[in-house]
């Protein structure tokens, strides 16, 4: 399977930046001078029926330029785009208009058309949260422009060729910048409002960077935004087991001193399993002052609430100190319910979360009638199979096997083994 990792940590992202980035992706198999021609053949093509979809064939002009740059130590591919046209207001109904018109034009697959319209839905709907207006009376100003299309409708068109829109996209926090930015509404802070709508509504990870400047444009962020809502994802703050293929850079116009202005993708493959895989998120935390009490009270609470899994472990900590160090496993979307019960039950002020991947053997629980001693119990065992669907291991269930004992007199030692001996026959 295929897996994309998007790296804004130190530039952010704006539009130009992800469209230059999936362009140096494009023909990144082939000679430079053949891609190129590829990649300029592209963009003139989408620029042209952009206007044309706009209706603006005698009032607007696009010009579109690919240059390769190589600053401090990063190569990638800059977009240039010239473009004049009439200024305009634009509303829901026409900005979907030009979309549609466009979709036939180009002949556009369903995944690309999907992704286009959730990009332009969730600037909309940020535009008129920030504003505190109507969804049907927001309309766009600088966003409105022929340049936003560009940017959207030839990342869905490059989305789809590469064949990411079937990827697994893993997102690195992306950088915000600070200062002010200014625009039509004014002089602002960084980040714009539409951006923290963005990022609020769809959980886009960030923090500052530190670069004074603004790095996350809305652009950047429906691109973001749309792409985490169409494919399977996952959020992580260090850098997913993949064999790489490709990475790439997308530059943007500014210049930093210190930095590349610069989106970094990197293109590769998660090893393929036999063995059923599923996200898991592990959340940690150190305590040296929490009474054992306590902790033995959160250990059984955690899983009550259906925490995967629940485990301490002895650790010395600062002066020498006997401590237990606490790990939940869950699920990625349950990480804030149980970081705030641990943090609400103990003394810890902070905990740590690690996302990964857990490999699992097939596994499914049995019902077992058992005989002991003239008596018939129901057992259920977890029976797990390997990559042949072999039986590789089986379990009875210690609840039912407490049971029986408690009910026969007989030793827990003796009960497991008779048990797993009937089981066994029966398997």
């Amino acid at each position: 399977m295929k897996s994309l990792i998007i790296d804004a940590q130190i530039a952010g992202a704006s539009g130009d930046m992800f469209l230059s980035a999936l362009l140096a992706l494009f023909g990144a198999d082939e000679k430079k001078t053949v891609a190129d021609k590829k990649r300029q053949q592209l963009m003139d093509d989408i620029a042209s029926k952009i206007v044309q979809a706009a209706d603006l064939q005698d009032e607007a002009k696009i010009s579109v330029k690919l240059q390769h740059k190589n600053l401090h130590a990063i190569a990638g591919i800059n977009l240039k785009i010239k473009l004049s046209e009439p200024h305009r207001h634009l509303k829901i109904p026409q900005a979907f208009s030009i979309l549609d018109k466009f979709f036939k034009l180009h002949q556009m697959s369903e995944k690309a058309q999907i992704f286009s319209k959730k990009a332009f839905e969730i600037l909309f709907e940020a535009e008129a949260k920030a504003h505190g207006e109507a969804l049907d009376d927001v309309h766009l100003h600088e966003a409105g422009s022929l340049d936003t299309f560009i940017d959207v409708l030839g990342a869905a068109i490059l989305l789809d060729q590469l064949g990411i829109f079937d990827a697994y996209i893993y997102l690195l926090p992306v950088a915000l910048g600070s200062g002010t930015v200014t625009f039509s509404h004014g002089t602002l802070p960084v980040p714009a409002p539409a951006v923290v709508e963005i990022v609020k509504k769809y959980q886009i990870p960030v923090y500052s960077g530190s670069i004074k400047s603004e790095l996350l444009t809305p652009t950047g962020a429906i691109l973001i935004a749309s792409l985490m809502s169409t494919c399977k994802n996952s959020i992580v703050t260090t850098y997913p087991f993949i064999t790489i293929e490709h990475s790439v850079a997308g530059f943007g116009t500014k210049e930093f001193e210190k930095s590349p202005n610069a989106l970094r993708l990197i293109l590769g493959g998660v090893l393929e399993s036999e063995y059923p895989q599923e996200d898991i998120s592990i959340i940690e935390t150190n305590v040296d002052d929490c009474s054992g009490e306590t902790i033995g009270f959160l250990n059984q609470k955690l899983l009550e609430m259906g925490a995967k899994d629940v485990f301490l472990t002895p650790i010395y900590m600062k002066k020498g100190r006997p401590g237990t160090k606490i790990s939940v496993l869950c699920l990625p979307e349950e990480v804030g319910i149980f970081a705030a019960e641990i943090m609400n039950q103990t003394s810890t002020i902070g905990v740590r979360i690690t996302n990964s991947k857990k490999i699992m053997l097939k596994r499914e629980i049995k019902k077992f009638q058992i005989k002991i001693k003239d008596e018939n119990f129901t057992v259920h065992a977890k029976i797990s199979y390997n990559e042949k669907n072999e039986i590789a291991h089986f379990k009875p269930e210690f609840d039912d096997v407490k049971a029986i004992t408690e009910q026969t007199g007989l030793t827990i030692n003796d009960v497991v083994s008779l048990v797993r001996e009937e089981i066994k026959k029966k398997l």
